[in-house]
């Protein structure tokens, strides 16, 4: 049996979305069979934040920005997840419980505002997020027991009028 491969317009069409961040669908081929990936990558100034969804396996890879390689090492990681060669493909608890707690977070922030959620080493609030503008400046930050908690936190915060963290917008 042959491995899956990303044929080069997917990997054109890779190359365009890393570099200005989104999603896409990228197909991996082989005589018998096909697989869609399902990418998504968010960019900073940095690095390069990416989340791949094929069927029930989920995995992530950071890539820097000024890696010559970088379309190059994106390619192989999803045709080594396609072929069962990422002993890091499945997810831990620990990180889909981030990638959830993100989620939650990213959809109270303002318009220009970017949320980090980490894991914090206080087991009664074990998340923890910062949130910050535009220009870097800190809007928020806050730990939670929960993505729904935290979630709360952080809208308390940087709601308007607010006094404190929040009034940076």
């Amino acid at each position: 049996m042959s491995e899956f491969t990303i044929p080069l317009s997917r990997v054109m069409v890779l190359e365009r979305t890393l570099e200005h961040g989104g999603t896409a669908t990228c197909k991996l081929q082989r005589p018998e069979a096909s697989l869609d990936a399902q990418v998504y990558i968010e960019n900073d100034n940095t690095t390069h934040h990416i989340k791949v969804t094929m069927g029930p396996l989920v995995s992530s890879l950071t890539l820097p920005r000024r890696l010559a390689t970088k379309c190059q090492s994106l390619r192989d990681f999803l045709q080594d997840l396609a072929n069962g060669r990422a002993d890091s493909g499945a997810m831990s608890e620990e990180a889909l419980a981030l990638l959830e707690a993100q989620d939650s977070v990213d959809e109270v922030l303002l318009v220009g505002q970017i949320a980090y959620v980490i894991n914090t080493v206080n087991r009664a609030l074990p998340l923890g997020a910062v949130v910050t503008n535009d220009q870097g400046e800190v809007c928020a930050a806050v730990t939670g027991s929960d993505k729904e908690h935290l979630a709360a936190a952080v809208r308390a915060k940087l709601q308007p009028g607010h006094e404190g963290l929040g009034e940076c917008a």
